[in-house]
């Protein structure tokens, strides 16, 4: 049952989207091309704030004020999501329907000049950037000559210009999903259904030597890297449905729970949050780590934050709706 639902079946975009009603503006919000008098740290996110049930981005402050609007929605009931920013903070990489079908898009980040990156006509998702900001690596659907929405996910690595497009885990028992580059470049992180397990795996930046990170539990997934490169963060399922954040070093010891939730009197939520609302991102100082969850809402997607040391939980968004895809981002000048 919970593999149901966490497994990320593309097929389930293609019908929710038409069985939508149609997208209600909410509010007025604010455009980031008033970014440049910020300081400090932001967040970027997924939300439907300014729509029913239809995602783009925006980005607030990290206690949740101040949000304002990058991309703006181009198709109604699809919208804009997963977004990444490169390490200079100055374009972003996300989801995108505007091209027929989801694909992989670049834009400023004010949200202006969006170009399209991938040209397949398969499905891609979970796009992040390399370091030094000359490649994306995705998701994207193979589909062995069947329908392009249908199949098993594999990683995929694609310069900026479009140019040498490669698969890099080409693995027929795997669906995977959520990859990352390690601060330096030289691994990618992902995680991957094999068979009924959910596991974080670990490759190197062309591919080669991909494992397993072990990690007890059936499920471990939505995994990031501390800024150091030396942690990661991901989220457990355990077996009564509880989904916590975890950190671990790149081999798997060290494991510690931050969460808590059953200990805290949350709800299990394993079975209230749609597989890709769920997601994992690390400040740039390596204090807090952002994730999603509905702990005080059930059936609510909103952005939490987990502080690393003390385990200290703060909810950033109490709007109505998903709100999701947390990407911690720098803007300059760093707050006093």
């Amino acid at each position: 049952m919970r593999r149901n639902i966490l497994k990320n079946i593309v097929l389930f975009h293609v019908l929710a989207n038409f069985l939508w009603t149609p997208s209600v503006v909410a509010e007025e919000i604010p455009s980031a091309t008033e970014l440049e008098s910020l300081a400090g740290y932001r967040i970027l996110f997924s939300s439907e704030r300014s729509a029913q049930d239809t995602l783009s981005l925006f980005s607030m402050a990290p206690d949740g004020s101040d949000v304002k609007q990058h991309v703006k929605i181009s198709v109604n009931r699809r919208g804009e999501y997963e977004p990444s920013i490169s390490r200079d903070g100055t374009k972003i990489a996300f989801t995108t329907y505007r091209y027929g079908g989801w694909k992989i898009a670049m834009a400023d980040l004010d949200g202006g000049n969006v170009q399209r990156l991938t040209m397949d006509p398969q499905y891609a998702y979970d796009a992040s950037w390399s370091p030094d900001g000359k490649r994306v690596v995705y998701r994207r659907i193979v589909n062995k000559g069947g329908a392009y929405f249908r199949g098993n996910g594999d990683i995929y690595a694609i310069n900026v210009d479009g140019t040498n497009n490669i698969n890099l885990t080409n693995a027929d028992d795997e669906h995977a999903r959520n990859p990352a580059f390690s601060p330096d470049g030289k691994h990618i992180i992902y995680d991957a259904f094999i068979g009924d397990d959910l596991k974080i795996m670990l490759m190197e930046q062309d591919g080669r030597n991909s494992h397993a990170v072990p990690a007890d539990g059936q499920y471990a997934f939505a995994p990031s890297w501390s800024p150091d490169g030396e942690w990661i963060a991901h989220l457990r399922q355990d077996s009564d449905g509880f989904v916590d954040v975890w950190r671990m070093k790149r081999d798997g010891t060290g494991a510690e729970n931050l969460t808590k939730s059953k200990e805290e009197g949350f709800h299990a939520i394993g079975d209230s949050i749609q597989h890709w609302e769920y997601e994992t991102h690390w400040s740039p100082e390596g204090n807090w780590i952002a994730f999603t969850a509905d702990y005080e809402e059930k059936g609510n997607i909103d952005v939490y934050l987990v502080a690393v040391e003390s385990g200290e939980i703060t909810r950033l968004t109490r709007k109505k709706g998903t709100d999701t895809h947390p990407f911690w981002y720098q803007t300059g000048k760093k707050r006093n």
